[in-house]
């Protein structure tokens, strides 16, 4: 893709913060996986809201991190709990909280200042008006 703010050492070592085995991930999984789409939203949605470079660098690798954790790839997801018995593990998230979901998507919202990220992170609401034209 185009040229990165981030590179795949800086994720890569950012995911070890986490605890994150980043053995078994490969260079073009990091990039494919995490920095392609985090590249993509911070030049479409974020460069020019007026943070600086290295801000932006550092949300491009919070975000890429956040993708690898937040996959849906088992393998690749962040994990808050493992059990011996069984291999039992409980993922970070749900899919549905989107980038609250890890804590690199949660460290990419707090370092954006222009509120971007925290307005995509949000719910959507939705009403239903029941029918009240009475029809018959």
């Amino acid at each position: 893709m185009a040229d990165y703010r981030s590179s795949v050492d800086d994720v890569r070592a950012e995911l070890e913060r986490t605890d994150f085995p980043t053995a078994q991930l490969s260079d073009p999984q990091i990039e494919t996986v995490g920095l392609d789409p985090a590249h993509l939203v911070v030049e479409e949605d974020l460069a020019d809201t007026g943070q600086s470079d290295d801000r932006l660098a550092l949300i491009e690798r919070y975000l890429a991190g956040h993708n690898i954790l937040a996959s849906g790839i088992d393998d690749l997801r962040q994990t808050t709990r493992e059990s011996t018995d069984r291999e039992s593990k409980t993922y970070a998230g749900d899919f549905g909280e989107a980038m609250r979901s890890t804590t690199l998507g949660q460290k990419a919202i707090s370092m954006d200042q222009s509120g971007t990220l925290a307005d995509a992170a949000k719910p959507t609401a939705s009403i239903t008006v029941p029918d009240t034209s009475g029809g018959h």
